[in-house]
């Protein structure tokens, strides 16, 4: 079930819980926060000291001065990351104006601990650490009251309201930072910080005083039996939450709606309104339509398109209709993620891969944590060589398909050309080929896709493909991807190409693009234009690029 020890909760030590699943679940849960040393870990903490230096007889003085001194140590302890300090700066400003016989004010603490960091490293500014901790206080500080007041209006409960407001305020004004990122936002976040944040408090609270007793060999056992129970407890409802399907979803990080979140706390730092139950219940239920009208209809609603994803030197290529997306190829890394979420992708019924060159299925894997994947479909016997990484998942279906074999792909249909016989996709001349088309309501569309098959390859199957509207270039447009005889018998309106920027193979090849120019047809890259999609139309068929 994973691992959450008390020691480690307490020490801020969250290298090994990432190691982990749990890792994953406190990610998708956006309650990752709980776990690394921050200014509540130290509020904990100085509950916790306080509370037994006032059981002491010793002077109010000194008692800040012995508090202050073990927020510093902790914090140093922990490794000093950015929020440690900033809350350790702003408990020694809070005690210090204490002493003097101030008033206490949180926004003046916080500018006072910005203004400290900024002269002694102005660089600092810079560190997402840093940027993350002052953006979310600010933003506690300023909204937190409004918004349990405007919570408490909804009817809810007084104690949940204010742990909601603080992850709202919080997750709200850090959205800027996180989204161009992490390109992901947690929609659970608010409800898991809710129940999980109070069990790691007690967690915390409780090892803070145990742990000690933990180092004594006859006590270790009862020492840990409380927070033992915590941590199970934390991770139990931590898996719950990351179960949920859409607890974490997937955001183009050059977005720009993620700056109207900030902008509108601004305006509403200046206006304040009184808040009413009926009017915020309207209002949040047209801000939930407004989100779904989008999601539905790239959902459900897609149209017929296939679209060349910018993913570097690799390949994945979109289908989809309607409900039905299907990815050939994966690319190489993380970026096909990137790609399918700027293209309104939430779900995925199949993956086909070409063959197991790491261009191809690199970034399998982390596709197959951000979406829901039905199955993953190769040549014939090309399974039985699949990387580790992407066999055994739970609930995804593996198939092998042969020479002659069809899909549908909504209203596609995409047919195997090659190979003609069983391979095991260790090499380009093992890859799976496929001749999409689209007969719809007077339109139709033929696309071929090649993978990285090259001539000796292709010659062996183009009279029987003859003539097509666009076809997706093998090998990133290399030398011996395509020449005039090849062209002469497909007549593709649209050569494309995926390759990336600067890449050490120098593809797509002069030869490559002089060959398509040549034969009459028009040549485009992934390099220039970014995600390329083709869709049908009565006369033919439309491109659009990403970048003009």
């Amino acid at each position: 079930m994973g691992c959450l020890r008390p020691a480690g909760v307490v020490c801020g030590r969250s290298a090994e819980l990432r190691a982990q699943p749990a890792g994953d679940w406190f990610s998708l849960t956006g309650t990752a926060h709980l776990i690394a040393v921050s200014g509540s870990h130290l509020a904990i903490v100085g509950f916790v000291i306080e509370g037994v230096l006032q059981k002491t007889r010793c002077s109010r003085g000194l008692q800040r001065a012995i508090l202050a001194i073990t927020l510093v140590g902790y914090a140093a302890f922990t490794g000093a990351s950015p929020s440690a300090v900033r809350a350790c700066c702003m408990v020694f400003v809070t005690l210090v104006v204490n002493g003097a016989g101030r008033r206490r004010h949180g926004l003046s603490a916080l500018f006072v601990t910005m203004s400290i960091f900024v002269l002694l490293r102005p660089t600092v500014l810079f560190e997402m650490g840093f940027q993350l901790s002052c953006a979310s206080v600010l933003a506690i500080l300023c909204f937190c009251p409004y918004a349990t007041y405007a919570l408490g209006e909804l009817g809810v409960p007084s104690g949940v309201a204010s742990v909601l407001s603080v992850t709202l305020c919080s997750q709200l004004a850090t959205l800027p930072i996180t989204i161009p990122a992490f390109g992901t936002f947690s929609l659970i976040a608010p409800l898991a910080n809710a129940v999980i944040g109070p069990v790691v408090s007690v967690l915390l609270a409780v090892s803070i005083v145990l742990v000690p007793f933990s180092l004594v060999g006859p006590l270790r056992t009862w020492a840990l039996v409380v927070p033992m129970i915590a941590a199970r407890c934390a991770l139990f409802f931590e898996q719950l939450f990351a179960a949920v399907p859409g607890a974490s979803v997937s955001v183009p990080p050059d977005s720009m709606w993620i700056y109207l979140a900030p902008c509108l706390l601004a305006v509403l730092l200046v206006r304040w309104s009184r808040p009413r139950a009926r009017p915020m219940a309207v209002g949040l239920a047209c801000l939930v339509l407004l989100a779904a009208i989008p999601y539905v209809y790239w959902d459900r609603f897609a149209p017929p398109s296939v679209t060349v994803l910018d993913v570097g030197q690799a390949d994945a290529i979109l289908v989809r209709q309607g409900s039905t997306v299907v990815l050939v190829d994966s690319g190489l890394d993380e970026r096909v993620v990137t790609a399918l979420v700027r293209n309104n992708v939430h779900h995925i019924d199949a993956v086909f891969v070409t063959h197991w060159d790491e261009d191809h299925w690199g970034g399998l894997p982390a596709v197959l944590e951000q979406f829901s994947v039905g199955t993953i479909a190769v040549a014939a016997d090309a399974l039985e060589d699949a990387p580790a990484e992407v066999l055994n998942r739970p609930g995804v279906e593996y198939r092998q398909v042969r020479r002659g074999d069809t899909v549908d792909i909504g209203s596609f249909c995409a047919r195997v050309m090659w190979p003609f016989e069983s391979v095991n996709g260790e090499g380009n001349e093992d890859s799976l080929v496929l001749l999409l088309s689209y007969v719809q309501e007077g339109k139709g569309l033929r696309i071929l896709l090649t993978g990285d098959a090259e001539l000796d390859q292709e010659r062996e199957f183009v009279q029987e493909v003859g003539d097509i509207d666009v076809l997706k270039l093998g090998h990133h447009g290399s030398k011996v991807s395509v020449d005039g005889e090849l062209l002469d018998v497909l007549k593709p309106e649209l050569s494309l190409a995926s390759a990336g920027e600067g890449n050490r193979y120098g593809h797509p090849s002069d030869a490559c693009i002089d060959a398509v120019k040549e034969a009459g047809g028009v040549f485009a890259c992934t390099i220039e234009h970014g995600d390329i999609t083709v869709t049908p139309t009565a006369n033919g068929f439309a491109m659009r690029c990403q970048r003009p």
